[in-house]
């Protein structure tokens, strides 16, 4: 019987792989840089988002130009109309750990590392003018959104937190915190890796089988001879199985290994720049 049921993982996950829509992200042109935001999301009444580009490095502790990177961070929450001396963004360590942002946390992360909410990848709020922003250079940025109750959560998930489940967490936490009910999420995917273009080594699909099971397999294709994990995929999977409807789950179309308007640790080296995801609602 146990067999029987992997196998039936195993099918509905590769279903997961081969079905995801992907769909181009809104462009906007923001001085030397452009700006993009998810269509469905600016549906949400009183939610904004936006998502950078090169050669707008966001990070302020490594990559070109790291220190214009907080006036950048400045002019993008105000193009976007989120308050800047609000903003709060976790230290992103690779892990499944999810935390629930306060008032008392306004602020956090905001100037760079050195102020951000320490040992966390993965963000929930409840308040509004209490933006969150997390960072990226092939990983996938996950957002959820309950637009009724205006609750919202992001995660980085990099290969590390997605075989540990942060995407799982961040639903589980958003349902027993503020009891959301996960078909009533929308989720969006920021621009990523896509599912044959990470590469990774035997042991990366070894922690990701002994993690989340036998079926996992389905989301590390072999192409040329060389193994790669569709992060893309894994996360898709969780929300599915986290309860949020398909039709409610937007995937981004660009790639940051092919699309050179992304910094892509994977083409450009440990010293990239970072794009970011910046969102919350607003009052």
């Amino acid at each position: 019987m146990a067999h029987k049921r992997a196998r039936v993982f195993f099918k509905t996950r590769q279903r997961v792989t081969d079905s995801i829509q992907t769909h181009p992200m809104l462009e906007t042109e923001l001085e030397d840089t452009r700006l993009f935001q998810f269509a469905p999301l600016l549906d949400i009444p009183g939610f904004h988002h936006v998502v950078t580009s090169r050669p707008w490095n966001m990070a302020t502790h490594i990559g070109p130009d790291a220190d214009a990177a907080l006036e950048r961070r400045r002019r993008v929450c105000t193009w976007a109309g989120l308050p800047f001396d609000r903003l709060v963004a976790p230290d992103q360590i690779h892990s499944p750990h999810v935390l629930c942002v306060t008032t008392d946390d306004a602020g956090r992360g905001r100037d760079g590392r050195h102020t951000a909410l320490r040992f966390v990848d993965g963000l929930i709020c409840a308040e509004p003018n209490l933006p969150i922003m997390q960072f990226s250079a092939d990983c996938p940025l996950v957002l959820l959104v309950e637009p009724e109750r205006r609750i919202f959560g992001t995660a980085h998930a990099s290969w590390r937190g997605t075989v540990a489940g942060i995407t799982t967490e961040l639903i589980r936490q958003l349902t027993s915190q503020f009891d959301v009910d996960p078909w009533k999420l929308i989720a969006a995917i920021c621009p990523c890796a896509g599912p044959g273009e990470y590469e990774v080594g035997e042991e990366v699909r070894r922690i990701a089988i002994a993690r989340l099971g036998e079926s996992a397999a389905a989301f590390f294709p072999q192409l040329s001879g060389r193994l790669h994990f569709d992060m893309r995929g894994a996360n898709v999977d969780q929300l599915l199985r986290g309860g949020v409807m398909s039709q409610k789950i937007h995937v981004a179309a660009e790639s940051t290994i092919r699309d050179k308007r992304f910094f892509s640790y994977r083409r450009e080296g440990a010293d990239t720049g970072r794009f970011v995801v910046a969102c919350g609602f607003v009052a």
